[in-house]
């Protein structure tokens, strides 16, 4: 049986992305795709991604862009990392 993830866990997974993996900073940018391979190999839906991102915004973690595809990290973002 598949482990459901809360909103905030699959936040937080997106921030670990953006500081752990790819070693970004407070008002970096991300795009969407470069998440894609990485999120699936670390067993996360598709799903699970964009409510992560819901969260992620709406708690200030990330901003989204005017493209719709690409996100930049905040302050409070990274420190949550």
């Amino acid at each position: 049986m598949a482990t459901l993830r809360t909103p905030e866990q699959c936040a937080r997974e997106i921030l670990t992305i953006f500081v752990w993996h790819f070693g970004l900073l407070a008002r970096e940018v991300l795009r969407r795709n470069n998440f894609l391979t990485l999120w699936q190999q670390r067993g996360y839906r598709p799903e699970d991604f964009n409510a992560g991102v819901q969260f992620a915004i709406e708690s200030g973690w990330l901003e989204l862009l005017p493209d719709r595809n690409s996100y930049r990290l905040t302050k409070s973002g990274f420190t949550a990392a």
